[in-house]
């Protein structure tokens, strides 16, 4: 009879653990995919640490395939023309890619030019000033 008190006891000790509950952090959103061959990164360089939105303009021959660089950014994009973007980013914007695209066949990273049209930080606030920010477009790896 001791054995089978010791066989329920453990069974029942066993249930009561696989009820506890755990609190389990959600997991972190994964990164986007990497760019796929042919495509270029746009980069942002910033003087500052509180950046939440960035209003871009690409220019160049075919562009398409505009896709986010950061899971934790926020991308808004719009072709205007086959050789002009206009691109939203928004979210805790620091240095480093923005947003990626596909270059068109034929076309190299030097048929690009991205300008910055205006950029605001996290309480909403238009910056007065775009000094010391730039833009680069590199070849995706």
């Amino acid at each position: 009879m001791s054995r089978m008190r010791f066989l329920v006891m453990a069974l029942i000790t066993a249930a009561a653990v696989g009820c506890a509950d755990r609190a389990t952090a959600p997991p972190p959103p994964s990164p986007p995919p990497p760019p796929p061959p042919g495509s270029a990164i746009v980069a942002l360089v910033t003087p500052n640490s509180d950046d939440g939105a960035v209003a871009v303009t690409l220019h160049g021959p075919g562009i398409s395939n505009l896709a986010n660089a950061s899971s934790g950014y926020l991308f808004y994009s719009r072709l205007a023309s086959d050789t002009v973007a206009r691109v939203i980013v928004l979210g805790n914007v620091s240095a480093g890619p923005i947003f990626t695209f596909t270059i068109a066949g034929g076309a190299g990273v030097s048929a690009y030019t991205v300008s910055i049209d205006e950029v605001a930080n996290r309480a909403d606030a238009v910056r007065s000033s775009l000094t010391n920010y730039s833009l680069t477009i590199t070849a995706a790896p």
